[in-house]
């Protein structure tokens, strides 16, 4: 074999050097990339973990208030029908407060531990601003029931100078009681 001369030898250096830094211009970019993204996956997760101490730590609050309020929540033996407890309670109170409900609807119940929901959807209901306002705070504020707006949509009437309509889902709370 032949010796490499002095001119190859300083090719073969300088194509080692380019070559190196060629794979370095490509590696890193990537690198840092994927860094980055492991860094915020990290901060993401060090947040998660620090709401979820904060929510630990107020368990005890939690579940007081959660004795109190079971107290107040109304209690059906299991398997029997609820909607005719719950549709007169927002009927009446639609009707004290001049809200027109013209279309409405049960939908299923969903079990959330010892809280059953009930859902009742109106899909058509129209009157006036302060009329809505005093039914939705006579709907959240009853001592003998427990009822949460979920959703609401409210749109002016283009026939009716002064009234509203819309729809709404409203969740109603209970417990079941084993039958004996």
């Amino acid at each position: 074999m032949s010796a490499i001369s002095q001119n190859d030898r300083k090719l073969l250096i300088l194509f080692v050097i380019v070559v190196a830094v060629g794979s370095l211009g490509i590696w890193y970019p990537k690198a840092k990339k994927e860094w980055t993204a492991k860094k915020n996956e990290w901060q993401r997760q060090e947040m998660r973990l620090q709401r979820e101490r904060n929510i630990i730590n107020l368990r005890p609050e939690i579940e007081q208030r959660y004795a109190e309020l079971r107290d107040h929540m109304p209690v059906f033996p299991e398997g029997k029908s609820v909607d005719t407890y719950w549709l007169p309670i927002m009927d009446n109170s639609a009707k004290a407060n001049n809200v027109n409900i013209a279309q409405r609807a049960i939908g299923g119940e969903e079990n959330l531990g010892e809280v059953t929901e009930l859902t009742l959807e109106c899909r058509d209901w129209e009157g006036r601003l302060d009329s809505l306002v005093w039914f939705l705070y006579d709907l959240e504020t009853r001592k003998d029931a427990m009822m949460d707006i979920r959703a609401l949509t409210i749109k002016p009437n283009p026939k009716k100078a002064g009234i509203l309509q819309g729809a709404f889902t409203l969740n109603c709370a209970y417990m079941r009681q084993a039958a004996e």
